[in-house]
């Protein structure tokens, strides 16, 4: 009867803290409330996990990101379940979490370490990272649809400045199939995440102690807002898929992820994700079960897409704290490899299944694998790792403007038609 008594004060305690972070903020005075010692480890543990460099589980989320959009385009498994299931789209959903929270890590570490962030540094590292892969890109399909006289210029220019996101929302069903470079609409979407966020992230870092509320004020009326244009408007669902404005939450659960995850009094809630291992297959469960069992209407659809970014990033906290502490597959060469290989296998594989197509070689999606990887490796040798070195021994200009305030930083962003992309970006 004791052992009941003592126990029960705990939930009641972890619902406190809840309402002081959301009528206070992350940085609301509060009274000191004991927390248990498993917990204290893990939040230790998870901080040291989070300052390494290279973070093992974040590399195995984005190889698992880039395997299930090749599975789902090259329809590779489409045999063993009689039906084509939308694993492409949970790539999608795997990466934009992860690149609002990296992003979002990255520049919460820079503010907490020199006070401000330097807009002009962030976008010359997104350029350099992003621009000389996709442009490679984008020269070989031209060619390619120039010699299968399927070139149309005007989605060609589409793809070319990153509006590919509303250049499939807005396009006919009949033009789908024929929009150059049609893989860029995700590409797109980050872009203007990329452009906008840390501009906004320094707005809202002025006013710390409301950024979660405000952060999950957000992501609510970004449900609400789909929700209406799809419920009550009817726009076709194409829209609702591919367009930033549609999109933007499943990048905001990331950047809220990081913002908990940052802050020592909310990472210590997040740790209740950690303290049993076996809580790391609900989340893969819970996605599986979204992708297997059928969905009766609309409002089923918009639920399943406003939910599982939610459960994404429960699975990458897990996956950073058990990859790094005892999932040793994620430290493995094939799953860093893959990793530091996603973005050009995303922007790749739609080009090489058309070769493979113009050249009528059987198997057409084992080839258009093969051709993928090949057309991969070489990007990232020849194209991407000289420029990102040339990035980093680059070193920002000295007269380099570091005030939030500024907008020179963003008008440059917008007359390069800059796109930042941090990582292999899907469907």
């Amino acid at each position: 009867m004791s052992n009941s008594k003592s126990q029960a004060p705990h939930l009641p305690r972890v619902g406190q803290q809840l309402c002081r972070l959301w009528r206070h903020g992350s940085n609301a005075p509060r009274n000191p409330v004991p927390a248990q010692a498993s917990l204290q480890a893990i939040d230790q543990e998870l901080g040291q996990v989070l300052n390494t460099k290279v973070i093992s589980g974040l590399d195995a989320l984005r190889a698992l990101a880039v395997t299930l959009v090749l599975i789902d385009h090259f329809r590779l498994v489409d045999h063993i379940f009689g039906v084509r299931r939308e694993l492409g789209s949970l790539g999608v959903m795997i990466f934009f979490v992860l690149s609002g929270f990296l992003i979002t890590s990255m520049l919460l570490k820079e503010h907490r370490r020199t006070g401000d962030i330097s807009l002009t540094n962030f976008y010359r590292r997104r350029a350099y990272r992003i621009f000389p892969t996709f442009y490679c890109c984008w020269v070989l399909t031209t060619v390619v649809e120039c010699l299968a006289h399927q070139f149309y210029w005007k989605t060609a220019v589409v793809s070319f400045f990153y509006f590919m996101d509303y250049g499939r929302g807005l396009a006919p069903e009949n033009m789908q199939p024929y929009l150059h470079m049609w893989i860029s609409w995700s590409l797109a979407v980050e872009e203007k995440f990329y452009l906008l966020w840390p501009v906004l992230l320094l707005f809202l870092l002025k006013r710390r102690p409301t950024l979660i509320r405000v952060m999950v004020s957000m992501i609510l009326g970004q449900w609400i807002y789909r929700a209406v244009l799809y419920l009550v408007f009817h726009v076709r669902w194409i829209y609702v898929y591919s367009t930033f404005d549609m999109r933007a939450d499943t990048l905001l659960v990331g950047c809220l992820l990081a913002i908990l995850v940052e802050n020592d009094r909310t990472r210590l809630l997040c740790c209740g994700l950690l303290r049993w291992q076996w809580l790391s297959i609900l989340p893969p469960l819970a996605l599986a079960l979204a992708l297997i069992l059928p969905l009766a209407n609309k409002a089923a659809y918009l639920f399943v897409l406003s939910i599982q970014p939610l459960i994404v990033a429960a699975m990458l906290l897990q996956a950073v704290y058990w990859g790094s502490k005892s999932w040793t597959i994620c430290s493995t060469g094939l799953v860093r490899m893959t990793a530091h290989l996603s973005y050009a296998l995303y922007l790749y594989h739609p080009l090489a299944s058309q070769i493979i197509y113009m050249l009528h070689v059987r198997h057409l999606g084992y080839s258009a694998a093969v051709l993928t990887l090949l057309m991969a490796t070489a990007s990232y040798y020849l194209v991407e790792r000289p420029f990102m070195r040339m990035r980093d021994h680059q070193k920002p200009p000295h007269g380099a403007p570091r005030s939030g305030g500024t907008i020179q930083p963003v008008a440059i962003a917008v007359a390069e038609q800059s796109v930042f992309h941090k990582s292999a970006n899907p469907h």
